[in-house]
């Protein structure tokens, strides 16, 4: 059994003033294994973002199942819905998404406070965590003390400390310099490499090239898909691109 299963997901918006029906998705069938990178890819308004966050339970599908280790999402209860998404789920977002009235370490702790761990057990956990993310020295500032780089670790950080089934990033280089956008995509691989299973929504081929996996969206559909097998980070990134322009009509 994959650890996540897409079965037949569609996802149709109704405009509000015509009542235009617009297709994001149509059919995408995709799992992802344990332990997996899993990169997904498509020109914007392909449908990946909304399949995102219909993975990640923060919107319905038209129609369609997803399973999270065997559980069929859309049987869990509504009001049972942040904790499992606080316990299965990691979230990293483009903009980062810290509060900037909690400072670097609690943003980091929040997700442990709210699932009511104890003060002591939280720091046990928080604190060897941050070190090995290389942002222990920051716990006390806040995220606009703080490098786009680092507010990324952080949220890296945050993100991970429930210890999650899958992580799920969403266009996390898309607002850091090169060397912030390369030092992210080794902590992503340093966590891969330590077992965590993460799926990636990206624009950036040189993000994509990080993964174990690619898959292509076109029209709302899982189009095309490449895996890396035994190539290099640069071997990779010529195929993904080769992909790309394909996938937009450059050849």
């Amino acid at each position: 059994m994959s650890l996540l299963e897409v079965k037949n997901v569609r996802k149709i918006y109704s405009t509000r003033f015509s009542g235009n029906k617009v297709v994001a998705l149509s059919d995408v069938n995709m799992t992802v294994e344990e332990g997996e990178f899993v990169a997904i890819m498509g020109e914007s308004g392909s449908g990946k973002t909304t399949l995102l966050n219909i993975i990640a339970a923060m919107d319905d599908a038209t129609s369609g199942d997803i399973f999270l280790n065997g559980t069929n999402i859309k049987d869990i209860k509504e009001h049972k819905l942040a904790e499992f998404r606080r316990r299965e789920f990691g979230f990293v977002f483009q903009e980062f998404n810290l509060l900037d009235t909690f400072s670097i370490g609690d943003n980091i702790r929040l997700p442990l406070v709210l699932d009511d761990h104890k003060s002591k057990e939280i720091d046990d956990i928080v604190i060897p965590l941050a070190g090995k993310l290389g942002i222990k020295e920051i716990l006390d500032k806040y995220p606009y003390e703080v490098s786009g780089g680092e507010k990324q670790r952080a949220a890296c950080c945050r993100a991970v400390v429930m210890k999650p089934k899958l992580l799920l990033a969403d266009e996390p280089t898309g607002s850091l310099d090169s060397k912030s956008t390369g030092e992210v995509l080794h902590l992503l691989e340093e966590l891969h490499a330590s077992g965590q299973t993460i799926l990636l929504v990206t624009h950036s081929v040189k993000a994509a090239s990080h993964a174990s996996r690619v898959l292509f969206i076109k029209d709302g559909e899982v189009y095309h898909q490449l895996y890396r097998g035994d190539l290099s980070n640069h071997e990779f990134y010529n195929r993904i691109s080769d992909s790309l322009q394909v996938l937009l009509g450059g050849r």
